[in-house]
């Protein structure tokens, strides 16, 4: 009998012991400033390998640091940041984009670009349901995690913090770079970073100093107006270079131009040039990458539809070209219908929209009305059919196309191919803007200003993930 009953409370107290784990477990944010932000400071003052040395605060994936993350582990990164900033006697690297807008105000010092570790946060689900965060300390010049250095927190986050989560977001740490190009909304940002990197530069020639005007030397591309002025002040208020506007006293020539890599990526080359005059001076130059939607003026091409580039177009062929077909068997429609044809080349989530001949761009759903993006998962060599309305399947009657049209005279049908799944959940948001179509009868689409705006977006996100990205089109032809 006792021995039962030591075996009831042995079991009693295994069963407990979870809930008052789980009721002592330390939240997310207490842990961070409570434990993680002092520890941190305590380090990097005392570690020896952090003496004299400067680092970076940076998102982690899989040991490497990563463009883009979400918004909930971005939010960790600089709280953690701003606590180093405020630490006297800890050197911070440069840092740009919005969120080290403290740092960029600090005087300036280039010798904060020779980032020697790497602070690493990597946030992870799981198989539990619960989710870890990791702060560990990279070594640059050897590739080697610091031992001794190192923070770990396991546990719940609360309904705020996962949605968080779930918001893919861009580091502004590495804007400029080709796979996190900037937009045309961050001019400012683009102007500082390239001030920035072409004040070091110039503070490396110390024969004498650059006098400048701006000077674009052709019309700037549309949208990039005033960027150099913007790019000379910054240098100006940096003391890098002097602005004047005398031509007669200058002996440099500051200059910009953006030359496309791939569709809408382009290179931003910022270039001062001594004049001819000038012995002792050198040329210098800095570049960033920058997505420039690139809508031809209908003024300028008044016979051609406006069209707005958007990346790959079948350049990858993760698929084979679309085909319009007739239905094999009555499964294939449950009302008359034609077939988008076509073979994936790759493993694969595939999109399906529809340009209508004046009534806009839509999304479609197959046989199926359902609120959210309908994609087909497809498996490298597996055929795809998807229902469309019923219309022409003649051969002559249809072809591939490699436009994206404000204002098509003609159908024009889209497949677009993901093979990266957080990708293609930032694809499937997108296309949760644009109207439905989910039957025969046609539906109002997405048309002018705000069809050209969301192209824009498809555009900046179809050049930052272009090597997991690929479309292919078909167009009808004129049957009248």
């Amino acid at each position: 009998m006792i021995r039962r009953l030591t075996v009831l409370l042995t079991l009693l107290v295994a069963q407990a012991i979870p809930a008052t784990a789980q009721s002592r477990e330390k939240g997310l944010d207490s842990w961070l400033d409570r434990d993680l932000i002092p520890y941190v400071r305590q380090q990097l003052l005392s570690h020896p390998r952090f003496k004299n040395e400067t680092v970076m605060f940076v998102i982690m994936r899989d040991n490497a640091p990563a463009s883009s993350s979400n918004a909930l582990a971005l939010s960790l990164r600089d709280r953690l940041l701003a606590a180093a900033v405020d630490t006297a006697g800890v050197s911070i690297s440069w840092q740009q984009g919005r969120n080290g807008a403290r740092l960029a105000s600090r005087p300036h010092d280039c010798t904060r670009d020779a980032v020697h570790y790497y602070i690493g946060l990597e946030l992870t689900q799981e198989l539990d349901s619960r989710y870890s965060v990791s702060v560990r300390a990279l070594d640059l010049e050897d590739l080697n995690w610091v031992t001794g250095f190192g923070k770990r927190w396991q546990g719940r986050l609360s309904t705020i913090q996962r949605q968080a989560m779930r918001q893919h977001l861009v580091d502004e740490t590495f804007l400029g770079a080709r796979d996190v190009p900037f937009t045309l909304e961050q001019t400012d940002l683009l102007a500082a970073h390239l001030a920035h990197e072409l004040s070091c530069a110039l503070r490396k020639q110390v024969a004498s100093d650059y006098v400048v005007v701006a000077n674009a030397g052709e019309p700037a591309q549309p949208g990039l107006e005033g960027t150099i002025e913007l790019i000379g002040n910054n240098l100006a208020n940096e003391d890098a270079l002097a602005l004047t506007s005398d031509a007669s006293k200058t002996n440099a020539v500051l200059t910009g131009k953006a030359h496309r890599i791939d569709g809408v990526l382009f290179q931003y080359w910022l270039t001062v040039t001594p004049q001819d005059n000038v012995d002792d001076l050198t040329a210098l130059s800095a570049s960033a990458y920058i997505v420039l939607p690139d809508v031809d003026p209908v003024a300028l091409k008044p016979a051609q539809p406006t069209t707005v580039s958007i990346p790959n177009a079948g350049k990858d062929a993760f698929i084979s070209p679309l085909q319009i077909a007739a239905p094999t068997s009555s499964s294939d429609c449950r009302s008359p219908c034609s077939l988008l044809r076509t073979r994936a080349r790759v493993n694969s989530v595939v999109f399906f929209l529809q340009h209508q001949a004046n009534h806009g761009l839509v999304r479609l759903s197959g046989n199926e009305c359902r609120t959210r993006t309908a994609a087909k998962i497809a498996r490298s060599g597996e055929a795809l059919s998807f229902p469309i309305a019923r219309t022409t399947t003649a051969s002559r009657n249809w072809s591939e196309t490699y436009a994206w049209q404000l204002d098509p005279e003609l159908d024009t049908y889209y497949a677009v191919v993901v093979t990266n799944a957080q990708v293609a959940r930032r694809v499937a948001n997108l296309f949760d803007s644009l109207p439905l179509r989910c039957s025969s009868s046609m539906r109002p689409g997405l048309n002018d200003d705000a069809l050209r705006k969301w192209l824009s977006e498809f555009a900046v996100l179809a050049a930052r993930a272009s090597q997991h990205l690929d479309w292919r089109a078909v167009s009808l032809h004129d049957l009248t």
